[in-house]
């Protein structure tokens, strides 16, 4: 993982696609080429486990592990009866899948709006926002969400 934008508008403004991922009634938008697929997570392995995930899925001959967030980006221990799917990401350095309500193609050309300050703290994931026709989307890319989920132990501890 590479150091944290700065500016978090600025690192989005170059990218022109999203796919949108559901938690819980909460949007996020993250790079479409950073999409690599979406399984059905009938086949995750719960023995195989990383730190913080649910299982993982072997897709290709190797473990993905999955990992599992609320709408606020709070891990949850368990996969909810309504998560069916599974958002593959990568960025070439992180790779990991994230258990999903609903996964599709974000409209194009969003127009991005800086956060808030009391949305961005300096470990906070969202890189920006963009106004939907179903109500608000939180910008992220996958490199921001890894760094969350590995740090999340530093959060519940103090």
């Amino acid at each position: 993982m590479s150091q944290r934008y700065p500016n978090g508008l600025a690192a989005t403004m170059d990218i022109r696609s999203f796919t949108r991922l559901t938690l819980d009634g909460r949007q996020w938008l993250v790079p479409r080429a950073e999409a690599q697929g979406l399984e059905a997570l009938l086949d995750l392995d719960r023995e195989v486990q990383a730190p913080y995930s649910v299982g993982a899925l072997g897709i290709a001959g190797e473990w993905w592990p999955v990992y599992c967030l609320s709408g606020e980006l709070r891990l949850l221990p368990e996969l909810p009866v309504a998560r069916q799917a599974c958002l593959l990401l990568s960025n070439g350095v992180d790779r990991f899948g994230l258990a999903c309500d609903q996964v599709d193609t974000a409209p194009e050309s969003l127009a991005l709006h800086p956060a808030p300050a009391c949305m961005n703290p300096p470990d906070s994931p969202i890189l920006a926002l963009a106004v939907l026709e179903q109500g608000l989307g939180c910008v992220t890319t996958t490199e921001q969400l890894a760094r969350w989920i590995a740090t999340a132990g530093d959060r519940a501890d103090g």
